[in-house]
């Protein structure tokens, strides 16, 4: 395959540490079974003037102007960055020349049906814009190794010769999705001949130096704190499949993308109403549903944060996309409007408190889970993308597709809407994504679009195109007025989950019994035991593990805590209870009457007695 050399000289070279939010992604590619999914994709339109030696042209012209693009790591504790003053890309070229169609002259029907839709698979395999995205898809499959090679790849498509289409993957390292929408105002500006202004934000490198002032130094301190006291009170998981479930194979999800015109109206008119944003609303519709169906009544969102809220920030090009931890509280609301008024007020400091030294969080993380007997799941995530669809400069206001797949700005097929419906609602590809529930929310502006990646165990097929449906029903009932929440169910059709016998809240988190039987049953092996659950005035119920002597809670704690990740709907027992033997019989009370040799704790002192 022909290729281009883009060669880039004479420039800085330095090393240093990571940023917070460049070492968070480090760490999560690390530790990920498949960092390829942290890969970004984008199909961007070349310039057709100038050939292939222009194309080149602007890719080293962002080869030099972006560090972070020329940086390679050091994957050691503590990591670091080395920025290179030379080196080379090396661009494949891809010509997509359609193939010839038949010239059979048969006159049987089925001959020229046959022939006919062979001609147009192959001139749709050809298509240039087909092919780009084909090759985004093998290039982004591909690990980059992060300490030898750029966390670039790039490559050009051509019909006939002439430049079609861009091809450009990176890894996560180097671009957040902030920055995938200043690379395309960048892009669109080169390809339109205009000159790009002088590079005037920070470099990655820089940004440790702007974090360890004593103000951003007080902000991640602040953070830490924060995420603390929300985890002591946030359920363990939204999501929470029962034990009858398929075991987890893998993290492939359909897409469910719901667009609607209608709906950037009724999201205005909401919006105008309760002082948020039509992003916040857009959320607190999400997390609304997403608590009716589960029955939760709390609702904590992971929502994406692009950490540019400092002036110098504004036009970072790198990554420093870090969790914002949203949880809010309906028990006691009324109206819609009153819940997107806490979502707004609880998204202030949720995005205020993500930018964080990411090793302290996790020791946050994993030290309150273990208090609580829990293991957080990062279950529901949302991501507003929608200033990708109106970036300064970006010429394109839709996209035929978005990250976290391929991003391809323009060519988006017109919607075929539901006039009762007031949208469509419609399945994309699957894409390998380890999270339960994810929602991307991708245009506000003339169209509402927004993409959810749904695990079957949480919604299968119909009952996700129900909750799209539901989505667009809620917005367009809340456009015209304040809406009862009691109401939800038959404003919506959306119905709740069905939870039958063994199933109880504990702690705030929904707890399949059976799951943790099953969870202990695997820790224990042989050892003769019994879990209960008792009522519980402050946590709804409490959870007893009853054991025959020999046995030693303070090892088998660990253990449990140890086997919890991945079973959502357990948790580790509140107290366990030593016996004198075991029951003769099954009947399970038959343990309350054997003599108890010790009693021990599941649960740290300070948070039994909180």
């Amino acid at each position: 395959m022909p290729q281009l050399t883009v060669n880039f000289a004479g420039l800085r070279s330095r090393s240093g540490p990571l940023s917070l939010g460049h070492a968070n992604i480090l760490r999560s590619i690390a530790v990920d079974e498949d960092p390829s999914r942290l890969n970004l994709a984008m199909v961007f339109d070349a310039p057709a003037a100038g050939g292939l030696d222009r194309v080149a042209e602007q890719l080293r012209t962002l080869l030099e102007r972006h560090e972070s693009l020329r940086t390679t790591y050091r994957l050691t504790t503590p990591p670091s960055q080395h920025v290179a003053a030379e080196g080379r890309l090396n661009v494949p070229v891809v010509e997509s020349e359609p193939a010839p169609t038949s010239t059979s002259t048969s006159t049987s029907a089925t001959a020229t049906a046959t022939a006919t839709a062979t001609a147009t698979a192959e001139t749709s395999a050809q298509d240039p814009l087909a092919v780009a995205e084909r090759t985004a898809r093998e290039l982004r499959s591909q690990i980059f190794d992060l300490e030898s090679e750029l966390p670039l790849r790039a490559a050009i498509v051509t019909a006939g010769g002439v430049p079609r289409h861009l091809v450009w993957v990176v890894s996560h390292a180097a671009m957040d999705v902030a920055a995938c929408e200043l690379l395309h105002a960048e892009w669109a500006a080169l390809s339109a001949g205009e000159p790009l202004p002088p590079a005037a934000a920070l470099e990655p490198i820089d940004v440790v130096e702007l974090e360890g002032t004593p103000a951003v130094k007080r902000l991640g301190e602040s953070a830490v704190r924060y995420w603390e006291s929300q985890l002591r009170r946030v359920p363990q998981a939204m999501f929470t499949p029962s034990r009858t479930a398929p075991a987890k194979s893998d993290w492939l999800h359909a897409g469910l993308q719901i667009r609607s015109r209608s709906a950037p109206g009724h999201l205005a008119a909401i919006a105008e109403r309760t002082g948020a944003s039509a992003s916040t609303v857009a959320l607190a519709a999400l997390a609304v549903l997403v608590g009716h169906r589960t029955g939760h009544s709390t609702v904590v969102t992971t929502s994406l944060s692009g950490n540019r809220v400092v002036r110098k920030l504004r036009w970072f090009f790198g990554s420093l996309a870090q969790d914002a931890l949203l949880p809010v509280e309906f028990a006691e609301l009324s109206g819609f409007d009153d819940a997107v008024r806490q979502v707004r007020s609880a998204g202030l400091p949720a995005y205020r408190h993500s930018w964080f030294d990411p090793t302290a969080v996790w020791q946050v993380i994993n030290g309150v889970s273990a208090e609580r007997g829990i293991s957080f799941a990062r279950d529901l995530v949302f991501n507003d993308m929608s200033a990708l669809a109106t970036a300064a400069g970006s010429p394109e206001q839709s996209a035929r597709s978005r990250l976290p797949a391929v991003w391809i700005p323009g060519h988006q097929p017109e919607p075929v809407e539901d006039p009762e419906l007031g949208g469509s609602v419609g399945w994309v590809p699957a894409e390998d994504i380890p999270c339960r529930f994810f929602a991307c929310l991708y245009r506000l502006d003339g169209e509402f679009e927004l993409t959810l990646w749904v695990d079957p165990q949480t919604l299968d097929q119909e009952e996700a195109e129900e909750f799209g449906r539901a989505l667009l029903r809620l917005l367009r009932a809340a456009a015209e007025g304040d809406l009862p929440l009691k109401d939800l169910a038959g404003l919506t059709g959306l119905a709740p989950v069905e939870r039958g016998p063994g199933w109880y809240l504990v702690d705030r988190s929904w707890v399949e019994l059976g799951s943790v039987r099953d969870l202990l049953a695997n820790v224990l092996g042989e050892v003769p035991h019994h879990v209960t659950a008792v009522p519980d005035a402050e946590l709804g119920h409490r959870l007893v593990c009853h054991l025959a002597a020999p046995a030693d809670p303070e090892d088998i704690h660990p253990r449990t805590l140890a086997a919890l990740p991945g079973r959502v709907a357990a948790i580790a027992p509140h107290t366990y209870v030593v016996h004198e033997g075991a029951p003769d019989t099954g009947d399970p009370d038959a343990w309350a009457d054997l003599p108890v040799v010790a009693e021990s704790t599941g649960r740290t002192r300070e948070r039994d007695e909180a």
